[in-house]
């Protein structure tokens, strides 16, 4: 048995940080499920490098083309049929952990951050277009995005909830969840254990940014991000009732099998060549979580990775960490608040270069 199954087996599911038509049709996605890959998740990054390093593209931007779709939605249509694919390929791990697991995702406009009508109409139109019960809309869990995220749950639709950075922010899109399944589960719509979301928290920007701050050397450098995520996880136990005792809102709903919706550890490839390469797969290993990963990074963890972690010990360094952070001077807060506004620039960013790489193809196509 190899790491990733082993992680799966302590309760944490590891999904694949890429995707691309190529690794659909070669058949190595399959070759990543076979080794205990649960799911796969992308964006607009992940597709404008997709686009760029193959020609495996160039038939189906043509046809779109010629149909005359603009750029924009000659992108998502490539998506949704990659999406698609990758999702069929998933059914079977979906169907085998009955829905808890085997999830592709696929992410609204970043240029729809701020708009929560805009957001909502976005991810229902994807939904109904992909219509495959084993996909999730990655909506922003900005201030805009969190009322999006309750209704769009209201409705049985899956959610990703992307760009956590602060426990606030977590806290928000989680309840935002519980809100909207409970709506869900009154109208009687369906079961609510066909309902699926993560929460995805971002750690290895965190240290990046909470190093700029501190001096060399300085004892918290590389600390911050787990400690951040290890503090969202208590939260998580708290609002879930994974914990002794627990009663708390998330209670009537799982008495009717909903699912939990898991904390999903992202941007975990690791950024600093002086910390190991496996430092946020291991340092966050624990039940009910996903951790999704580049492929640098899923071969450095499946090579010597330590699946026996656990997301409850040292809980208690966790938060003198961070107390020690605003002793020294530093604002978490504020260090999460401009993450946050960055990575929405920086994901709109993403987009707009997809178009243009989309456009450059097409240019050259034609000559």
């Amino acid at each position: 048995m190899n790491n990733i199954k082993r992680a799966l087996e302590n309760g944490q599911s590891i999904w694949l940080d890429s995707i691309s038509r190529d690794m659909i049709q070669s058949g190595e996605l399959q070759n990543f499920i076979d080794l205990g890959i649960t799911g796969v998740t992308s964006n607009p990054s992940i597709f404008d490098k997709a686009i760029a390093d193959s020609d495996i593209y160039d038939e189906a931007l043509r046809k779109y083309a010629a149909e005359g779709a603009n750029t924009q939605t000659i992108f998502e249509q490539l998506a949704v049929d990659d999406i698609r694919a990758a999702a069929d390929i998933l059914r079977p791990v979906y169907d085998n952990a009955m829905g808890k697991d085997g999830h592709v995702s696929i992410e609204v406009s970043p240029t729809l951050a701020n708009d929560t009508e805009g957001t909502i109409d976005e991810a229902l139109r994807l939904w109904q277009t992909i219509d495959r019960p084993n996909v999730m809309i990655k909506v922003p869990g900005t201030p805009k995005g969190i009322p999006a995220i309750e209704v769009l749950v209201s409705k049985g639709i899956n959610v990703n909830v992307t760009l956590l950075f602060s426990i606030d922010a977590y806290t928000a899109a989680a309840e935002a969840y519980i809100s909207g399944l409970s709506r869900y589960a009154s109208k009687g719509y369906g079961t609510t254990s066909t309902v699926g979301s993560v929460a995805s928290f971002f750690v290895s920007r965190v240290d990046t940014s909470v190093d700029a701050a501190l001096p060399p050397n300085h004892k918290l450098r590389g600390k911050i991000g787990i400690a951040n995520a290890k503090i969202a996880y208590l939260k998580f136990c708290e609002l879930f009732d994974r914990k002794l005792g627990g009663n708390g809102s998330f209670f009537p709903l799982h008495s009717t099998g909903a699912q939990v919706q898991r904390p999903l550890w992202a941007s975990t490839g690791v950024k600093n060549p002086d910390y190991p390469d496996t430092l946020y797969v291991d340092g966050l290993m624990g039940p009910d979580t996903v951790n999704t990963v580049p492929e640098v990074t899923l071969a450095a963890y499946n090579d010597h990775g330590n699946p026996g972690a656990n997301l409850l010990e040292g809980t208690d360094d966790a938060k003198n960490q961070i107390m020690q952070l605003e002793e020294a001077g530093v604002s978490l807060d504020k260090i999460t608040d401009d993450l946050l506004r960055a990575g929405v620039a920086a994901f709109a960013q993403s987009y707009e270069s997809l178009l243009r790489r989309i456009e450059e193809k097409l240019n050259k196509l034609d000559h």
